[in-house]
């Protein structure tokens, strides 16, 4: 009786029951149903409504304003270009007129204004990867967004705009007349509007004289003008070409072997354009920026005002800085040289200075260094000691032994050829020792160091060997700078930021891309390295006037030569190579060389002249003082039995512990000769400027190493 009675409130008795649940969920869809319809209907009415002019077509966009924090001008483009020449269909190569269709709108002359089969398989395949993946826009709804609607905003309103515009377009022109209008409208990248001024701006010729191997690729820069530009990104331009190509092959436009062809033939690109910017770099970063955001036909449709994070005065103060060092350093094969410089508390990106000279294309002066890759030599010590300090593995008063011996990859010494023997791991790094930070970085686990750099900022792959300590492994210097920023700023890490805000022409404020602030070290363990570098500058004489640490790093035969520095408020790095033709190896210049030239006319000048105050290092709570670990067995087992006698400090110097860790005073020892200073055997080949200084220690400095050798 009870599960009787427990049945019957949810089971219907007899069909009288069933016909009326069924007969009001009926009337709740019609209801549902009637709502969506009207939505809608809705919908439609209004985007027909509010529908622009289908023959206000702007080919030329609007422009794209690009300013600096304080709101300063720094290059105003158009989003096409601001080379605009428009010219007839027939003046057009029909192989970049079939390579536009095939890799674009294979059906474009099948359709009338919307292609629905493709507007169907995208949906389908966007629902199966939860993400838009899949574009259906034809080449008329494109010509709408660039040409009629130039709104950046994202809606379904506004595809339904694209829509309904792509319907008016195809019943009111031609579709010879439509591909000539896109043709002419759309943004080639480097500053070209249509293809008569790319094929003039990349290959020096008129579009009509483009082969098919030119054709292809400029018919796929479109999709990412700054992602494909052949200029910084040559091999994803030639894929994209690639893609283009097979395209056309798929659509019957050429043979299989003529593609083969095409992809063989060589490009002799000119780049030829003009241009008035204050940050050209900077400015094509921000771009790259704005298009992986937004999407590159939300910049191709321009009217953006773009508000970044770029200090002009800084901009300018960094730009004389590598001019400085070019005129000193030029003469030992160092032709080109970057600079940037970060707020270490937000990751605003102040100044960027890509290469010596944008427009010299010996140098390469349109890539921009500042995110290429590049070994950094000693500038990447700190990881590894940062590393041990907070593991708990070495403190900076640890014993180290500074001697030629073999690691896991061979033989390894300093460029000196000398050996200073026990040395504390606070001298090896300030004296920037190799032996000792191969030392180091078996002591914290060659792995534990690249997952360690790897939260500091560094988003390139590191090689997991011992030699990538000193700096074996490629990074780019705009990662260098956020992970010294975390040494800067007390342990939290801010990712690069460029845009602060960006405005479509009506005013409305488009999101900008968000950053998240991640803390990896804490205050204290941060404040050990700094600590350390605080005294680099008088240490290796490199004349700064203001309160700045730093590193430098130098790599085998002086390929790369590069010194990073940083304030709590600021974090500034340089570099310097030889890009241009014959030998890329540089004679004889060290990172240190960098910091006595280019970063010390940025301290001791630009930053005055740009009026920017450096803010001062405070020690945090926490940290406990002591004498380092003279005596403690924390020197490698391989260690030479007779190594050389140290030159180091005494046992009596204080150095900063992590509570728990610090050293206990030793006795003190029988008194002994005072060794022969080392700097009397330095080959007296070496410039000036790369030695450190001698006033600091009551004991004759130790030999620098800028320059670490990986190979035996």
């Amino acid at each position: 009786m009870r599960a009787s009675a427990a049945r019957s409130p949810q089971w219907p008795q007899n069909w009288l029951d069933w016909l009326k649940i069924r007969r009001n969920w009926m009337l709740v869809a019609g209801i549902v149903f009637g709502l969506i319809l009207l939505l809608v209907l809705g919908t439609f009415a209004y985007a027909f409504a509010t529908l622009p002019d289908p023959s206000r077509l702007d080919v030329a966009a609007g422009d794209v304003k690009i300013v600096d924090r304080h709101g300063t001008l720094i290059e105003q483009r158009n989003a096409q270009g601001v080379r605009v020449i428009p010219v007839k269909l027939d003046e057009i190569s029909p192989n970049l007129r079939n390579a536009t269709i095939a890799v674009e709108d294979k059906h474009f002359y099948q359709h009338h204004g919307v292609d629905w089969g493709r507007v169907i398989k995208a949906g389908i395949i966007d629902v199966i990867t939860r993400r838009p993946q899949q574009g259906a826009s034809t080449i008329t709804e494109q010509l709408a967004k660039i040409a009629i609607l130039q709104s950046p905003q994202k809606s379904i309103v506004r595809k339904l705009r694209e829509a309904m515009l792509a319907s008016a377009l195809e019943s009111k022109y031609s579709k010879d007349d439509i591909l000539k209008l896109y043709l002419n409208s759309i943004y080639y990248g480097h500053h070209a509007t249509g293809v008569e001024a790319a094929a003039e701006v990349y290959f020096g010729k008129h579009a009509k004289d483009l082969t098919l191997g030119e054709a292809s690729l400029l018919a796929g820069l479109p999709n990412g003008p700054s992602y494909y530009d052949p200029a910084l990104h040559k091999e994803q331009a030639l894929a994209r070409q690639a893609v283009v190509l097979d395209a056309m092959v798929n659509t019957g436009m050429i043979t299989s072997s003529q593609a083969e062809q095409a992809k063989n033939e060589p490009l002799n690109f000119v780049f030829k354009e003009n241009r008035s910017s204050q940050a050209p770099h900077f400015v094509d970063y921000v771009f790259d920026q704005l298009e992986s955001t937004y999407g590159a036909s939300t910049v191709s449709a321009g009217g953006l005002t773009v508000k970044t994070t770029l200090d002009l005065n800084l901009q300018k103060a960094a730009e004389q800085a590598v001019a400085v060092g070019q005129q000193r350093l030029g003469r030992l094969g160092a032709d080109n040289g970057d600079f940037v410089a970060m707020d270490p508390k937000t990751g605003e990106i102040l100044a960027m200075v890509g290469s010596a000279d944008y427009l010299n294309n010996d140098i390469k002066g349109q890539f921009n260094v500042v995110t290429a890759l590049r070994q950094p030599g000693s500038s990447f010590k700190p990881y590894a000691y940062e590393q041990a300090f907070k593991s708990h593995k070495l403190t900076m008063g640890s014993q180290l032994d500074d001697t030629s011996r073999h690691f896991a990859n061979g033989q390894f010494h300093d460029f000196d050829f000398r050996d200073m023997g026990i040395i504390t791991a606070h001298q090896a790094l300030l004296l920037s020792r190799n032996i000792p930070a191969l030392e180091t970085m078996q002591a914290a686990g060659v792995d534990n160091v690249v997952t360690f750099a790897r939260d500091m900022g560094i988003t390139t792959p590191l090689k997991s060997e011992v030699t990538t300590a000193i700096g074996s492994s490629e990074v780019r210097l705009l990662d260098h700078a956020v992970g010294y920023g975390v040494f800067a700023n007390g342990g939290t890490r801010h990712d690069p930021v460029s845009l602060l805000e960006v405005k479509d022409r009506d005013g409305n404020n488009l999101e900008p891309p968000k950053t998240q602030a991640k803390q990896v070290i804490t205050a204290q363990e941060a404040y050990l390295i700094t600590y350390i570098l605080k005294d680099y500058s008088s240490q290796w004489n490199l004349g700064w006037n203001k309160p700045f640490a730093g590193k430098s790093g130098t790599t085998n035969n002086y390929r790369d030569a590069w010194m990073m520095a940083y304030s709590p408020n600021l974090v500034i790095g340089a570099w310097v190579g030889h890009t241009g033709p014959g030998n890329q190896d540089m004679n004889g210049v060290y990172g240190t060389m960098v910091g006595s030239s280019v970063l010390k006319d940025f301290i001791n000048n630009g930053l005055t002249q740009a009026h920017f105050n450096v803010e001062t290092f405070k020690r945090p709570d926490g940290l406990v003082d002591g004498p380092s670990c003279a005596g403690s067995a924390t020197a490698s087992p391989s260690a030479s039995p007779s190594p050389s006698a140290s030159t180091g400090s005494s046992s009596s110097e204080k150095d900063l512990y992590l509570p728990g860790t610090e050293c206990k005073a030793a006795p003190t020892p029988s008194p002994t000769p005072s060794p022969t200073p080392l700097t009397s055997v330095i080959p007296s080949i070496l410039p000036s400027g790369i030695l450190p200084s001698t006033s600091s220690s009551p004991t004759p400095a130790p030999t620098p190493t800028p320059t670490p050798k990986t190979t035996p």
